[in-house]
């Protein structure tokens, strides 16, 4: 999990160099998919016997990975060609083996409909901020 939260990172600094509209769309959806993740790691930890100790260690090593994702690329603008289409890879390949075929051993279509709602939602802040901030 440190591997991808370092591209979330490398990403939403990548989005910035291109443009405020895109950095601040790919901040908002790295936020919001930051928040399930976090009670998914930490029901993982706490099933497998964990503590609170453990948790906050796992959090915080999350932190860490997304914070060296956002430095590694901010300190060179250049890295910016092949850091966004890298990170937007990770991002399709993490969707493409762990979350579609999750959804498709589930029966009935909840969890589909929660994908199809996500998509939504990035179309709608994505149009938002068109509108309200001129981005």
């Amino acid at each position: 999990m440190a591997l991808h939260t370092f591209f979330d990172g490398v990403l939403i600094v990548a989005g910035f160099w291109i443009s405020m509209r895109l950095g601040v769309l790919l901040f908002l959806a790295v936020l919001l998919h930051k928040i399930p993740e976090g009670f998914t790691a930490a029901s993982i930890v706490r099933a497998a016997g964990g503590g609170k100790r453990a948790m906050n260690l796992g959090a915080l090593t999350i932190s860490l990975s997304t914070l060296a994702g956002v430095c590694s690329i901010s300190l060179n603008r250049e890295l910016v060609v092949a850091a966004l289409p890298f990170s937007a890879g990770v991002t399709v390949y993490v969707a493409a083996s762990d979350l579609i075929p999750e959804v498709n051993k589930q029966p009935g279509i909840a969890i589909s409909l929660g994908v199809f709602l996500g998509v939504f939602l990035f179309f709608v802040s994505e149009r938002l901020l068109h509108m309200v901030l001129g981005m």
